[in-house]
């Protein structure tokens, strides 16, 4: 018996047991006691809302059939299911619970399942085709709904898409666009669909970004730019296709990548166009950097003074040359050698420097080498020198360059082609050792110059010509003689030459005779080894004539006077050397020049002569007066004074002319400012009027001097 577990469980039927003790409740008293209790089906479903009847068989002890027995039923959880008196069991709600039936005392349960209302069909909402653009969403809801059209909860809801690559949808029903395209989406509860159509369109473009929006770019080289297509609220719209220009491709290319290539400096605008939305980025091509320049010659050797050119190219970095670009020179060693602007390197000192030419940043350099001129000639000062026995002469080697110019700084080697003669130092002194001639050579560098070098036993130091001067007619001669000397020692044996200054007006032998040839002066010169002595000759002077005549000059000052010889035709004789005299010389001196000092007040003549051409003498004068010494200077004393109200004080005022002597008898007047002080007589005695200061000035011929007195009351 499959129940009688069921019917022994006292736990299992307590429920039970405590509600339908139903022992004496027999429809049929002469039938057997109810010994079991069996309930068909054992296990039975039923959906909610539905019923389904349960059939109960009693048997007694010997398994015989028991009817017309009462029988209770009943539901261990009326909010799941309930059972009628009739054994109808009805679901009421989804899950598991108990029906009993009890018969006299004895009971069988039978496990009842409710199953929920069954789906036939699911409503989407909201209703109709979906709309969408990329990333855009839309939230959807499923209902599932049973035959009578009405909403089942708690039902699981599968969704899905049938293209997850335009729109996808979350298990909570959210569709997501993501690309344009269309897609069905689909809503199952138990077998049962409910579908949508979405269409899934681009975000319009709104704006372009192009990245860097602004940039340099080297010619020959790249610059990678962005463009993103955002929308209107700025959000970044991908896998849209992009078309790249450029405003100027002489500067810039750009290809479809949006690769920038510079082409030439300057300055550009690359466009990026997505769907008819345009940016921009403003480029600046620059030209290439400089890699490296290169100087040459790198060494150089530069004669000093002399300029050599270096010239500077720049490359870029893969050696290409590039122009155009600006170049600075430089020199380490300017005293050495300089670099002008355009990279000329000028030599100026023995030595070595480095010249650096630099552009944007780089440099190359040069290394020069700036060495001597070589010597052409030399060329030894003076050439030819006459010595006496122990004198000695300064000698200069001068080397010279092919072009004639001048090097300095070169070491000399000197030697004597006789030594017994003459000597020669290291620094080029010649001395004189012996009668006769030596040659005196200097080499430098390996050339070689010379001087010769006479030496005489006694050297001439002075020669003097007599007469001095000499007054002849035209036409005439005067025999001149020339004496030369050798400290007081007369030399006879020396040769002497003779000039005229002028030979028109005169000539001279060369024995020393002068013969006039028109009238004038001039001076005869008498010349023997250097050493030279003149003499004037005056022709056909017949007049003199002295200004200023007549004139004055003060004591103790001088006037000069010019006298001036004159021939018979009244032309002017030059080089006359006259005699002066003065015919008062306690009133006034001459000089052999002319110039008058006046010695004292009073009148002088002043005579020029000369021998005249016929022999006599021709003079000339001028009548001078000396006059008082002018004042120069005036002192007054004592200096400051003091005098009291209504006293005197004696001011003096001493009178000096130019040469600081004191001059008297002259007159000074005197003055006082103001006169409400002090006044002051014609004596210098200043008298007190008021309290205060007064200055007293004293005047002598225009010169002033001045004391301050001051006036006190005691």
């Amino acid at each position: 018996m499959p129940n009688a577990s069921r019917l022994i469980g006292a736990a299992t039927l307590a429920w039970t047991v405590g509600v339908l003790s139903c022992k004496g409740d027999a429809l049929d008293p002469d039938g057997g006691a109810v010994a079991s209790v069996v309930v068909v089906p054992s296990r039975v479903s039923v959906g909610v809302g539905a019923s389904t009847p349960l059939t109960v068989e009693l048997r007694d002890a010997a398994g015989e059939l028991v009817t017309g027995r009462k029988v209770a039923w009943a539901t261990k959880d009326a909010t799941v299911a309930t059972v009628s008196s009739a054994g109808v069991v009805t679901g009421v709600k989804a899950g598991p619970v108990q029906v009993a039936a009890t018969a006299e005392g004895k009971s069988a349960v039978v496990d009842v399942t409710v199953n929920p209302k069954a789906v036939v069909s699911v409503r989407i909402t909201p209703a109709g085709d979906v709309g969408l653009l990329v990333g855009g969403t839309r939230q959807m809801t499923a209902q599932p709904l049973d035959a009578d059209g009405g909403a089942l909860t708690e039902r699981a809801v599968t969704w899905a898409s049938s293209a997850t690559a335009v729109a996808t949808v979350s298990a909570a029903g959210l569709i997501t666009a993501v690309a344009p395209g269309g897609a069905v989406v689909s809503a199952t509860s138990e077998g049962k669909s409910a579908v949508v159509a979405v269409t899934v369109s681009s975000v319009p473009v709104a704006s372009v970004s192009v990245t860097p929006p602004n940039d340099e770019v080297v010619v020959t080289q790249t610059l990678q730019l962005t463009a993103v297509a955002k929308d209107a609220q700025g959000g970044s719209l991908s896998g849209r296709p992009v078309s790249w220009s450029t405003s100027d491709a002489a500067k810039a290319t750009v290809s479809s990548t949006g690769l920038v290539t510079g082409i030439a400096p300057g300055s550009v605008t690359i466009t990026a166009s997505i769907e008819g939305t345009t940016g921009t980025s403003a480029i600046t091509v620059k030209p290439k950097p400089v890699g490296a320049v290169i100087l040459s010659p790198a060494e150089v050797s530069v004669e000093v003074g002399a300029s050599r050119q270096l010239t500077a190219q720049v490359t870029d970095d893969q050696g290409a040359v590039l122009t155009g670009r600006p170049i600075t020179y430089s020199s380490d060693k300017p005293a050495v050698a300089t670099v002008s602007a355009a990279g000329l390197v000028t030599a100026v000192a023995l030595g070595t420097a480095k010249i650096t030419a630099t552009s944007e940043g780089k440099s190359g350099t040069a290394d020069v080498t700036v060495v001597a001129v070589p010597v052409s000639a030399v060329e030894v000062t003076p050439a030819e020198s006459n010595l006496t026995i122990g004198q000695q002469a300064a000698l200069v080697a001068t080397p010279r360059d092919a072009r004639g110019a001048v090097l300095t700084g070169r070491p000399v080697a000197w030697t004597s082609g006789a030594p017994s003669v003459a000597t020669v130092s290291s620094a080029g002194t010649v001395t004189a050792v012996g009668a006769g001639t030596a040659v005196i050579f200097a080499t430098i560098e390996g050339r070689t110059g010379s001087a010769n070098v006479t030496v005489r036993q006694i050297p001439v130091t002075s020669v003097t010509v007599a007469p001095s001067f000499s007054s002849i007619a035209v036409g005439a001669s005067v025999q001149l003689a020339a004496t030369v000397r050798s400290g007081t020692t007369v030399l006879t044996d020396r040769v002497v030459g003779w000039t005229s200054s002028n030979e028109t007006i005169a000539v001279v032998s060369s024995t020393g005779r002068v013969t006039a040839l028109k009238a004038g002066g001039v001076t005869i010169t008498a010349t023997s080894e250097g050493v030279s002595g003149t003499a004037s000759v005056a022709a056909g002077i017949t007049s003199v004539a002295v200004s200023p005549n007549p004139t004055s000059v003060a004591v103790g000052q001088t006037r000069q006077l010019t006298a001036v010889a004159r021939d018979g035709s009244n032309t002017t004789i030059p080089g006359v050397t006259f005699q002066w005299s003065s015919g008062a010389t306690q009133t006034a001196t001459v000089s052999s020049s002319g110039l008058v000092t006046g010695v004292a007040t009073g009148t002088a003549t002043v005579t020029a002569s000369v021998a005249s051409a016929s022999g006599g003498t021709a003079s000339g004068a001028s009548s001078v007066t000396v006059t008082p010494a002018p004042v120069a200077t005036v002192t007054v004393t004592p200096n400051p004074a003091t005098v009291a109200r209504t006293r005197t004080v004696q001011l003096t005022a001493t009178l000096r002319d130019a040469a600081n002597n004191i001059l008297t008898g002259r007159t000074v007047t005197w003055s006082s400012n103001p006169t409400s002080i002090a006044i002051v007589n014609n004596n210098g005695v200043v008298s007190g009027i008021a309290v205060g200061t007064a200055t007293i000035t004293a005047t002598s011929e225009g010169k002033s001097g001045t004391a301050t007195v001051t006036v006190t009351n005691q």
